[in-house]
C-alpha cells in the first residue's frame, strides 16, 4: 500500500514536470508572437480561429488548454506558493464583462481608428515602436501571477477567463460526439464510449 501510494506521488509529480514543461514552452512562444508585425485585421481574423479551435477542444476535451497551454494559467500555477484568497471577484459578472470587451475591441477601435485595420498600428493607435512590448507582456504575466496573492489559486481565471462560459454556453457537446462523417471517413469522427454497448 506505501508502494503505491510513492508510485502515485513519484507519478503525479512526473506529470507537473511535464506540464510546467510545455507552459514553458507556450510562454516562450507567446513571447515570441509579440514581434509579429501584422495588420491589425489579420491578427483579429487567426486569433479568431485560433480561439475557435480552443472553444471547440475545450467542449469535446474539457479545459485541457487551461491546464497545460495558456500561459496565462501558468503564471498563476507558477505563482502558487504564494496563493492565498482574499477577495473573490464575481465570476457572473465579470466573466460576460471580460468576454464583450474580447469580443468588441478590435471592431470599435476599427470605428475610432479606421487607418489600423491595415496598418502595423495595435488597436487605439498604440504603436509597437513606441513601447517595449516584451517588457509590457513580461509585466502582464507577472501581474496575472501575483493576482493570485489577493484572488487565491487559479482565481483570475475562475473569475475574470469567459473561455468555459463560452464553452457552456454553446454546449454543443453531444453534437460533436455524435458527429459522423462518413462520406469521408468511413467512421465517426468522435466516438461516444458512453452509447457503445458493452459486450458480454
Amino acid at each position: 500500500m506505501m508502494r503505491r501510494s510513492a508510485t502515485s506521488e513519484e507519478e503525479a509529480n512526473a506529470l507537473r514536470r511535464q506540464r510546467r514543461i510545455v507552459q514553458a514552452i507556450f510562454v516562450a512562444i507567446n513571447l515570441i508572437l509579440v514581434d509579429s508585425r501584422l495588420p491589425s485585421l489579420v491578427w483579429t481574423i487567426v486569433g479568431g480561429a485560433f480561439w475557435l479551435a480552443v472553444i471547440v477542444i475545450t467542449i469535446t476535451n474539457g479545459p485541457i488548454v487551461c491546464s497545460w497551454v495558456c500561459w496565462l494559467g501558468a503564471a498563476q500555477d507558477w505563482a502558487e506558493p504564494l496563493a492565498k484568497r482574499r477577495w473573490r471577484a464575481n465570476p457572473n459578472f465579470w466573466r460576460p464583462f471580460v468576454l464583450v470587451i474580447a469580443v468588441l475591441w478590435a471592431p470599435i477601435s476599427w470605428l475610432i481608428r479606421p487607418d489600423t485595420m491595415y496598418s502595423l498600428v495595435a488597436p487605439f493607435g498604440i504603436t509597437y515602436t513606441d513601447l517595449n512590448a516584451h517588457l509590457l507582456q513580461a509585466l502582464f504575466f507577472v501581474v496575472v501571477g501575483a493576482s493570485v496573492m489577493v484572488l487565491g489559486k487559479r482565481g483570475a481565471c475562475v473569475s475574470f477567463c469567459p473561455l468555459l462560459l463560452v464553452a457552456r454556453v454553446v454546449r454543443v457537446k453531444q453534437w460533436f460526439l455524435s458527429l459522423r462523417w462518413h462520406r469521408w471517413f468511413q467512421k465517426p469522427l468522435v466516438v461516444n464510449t458512453a452509447s457503445v454497448p458493452k459486450q458480454q
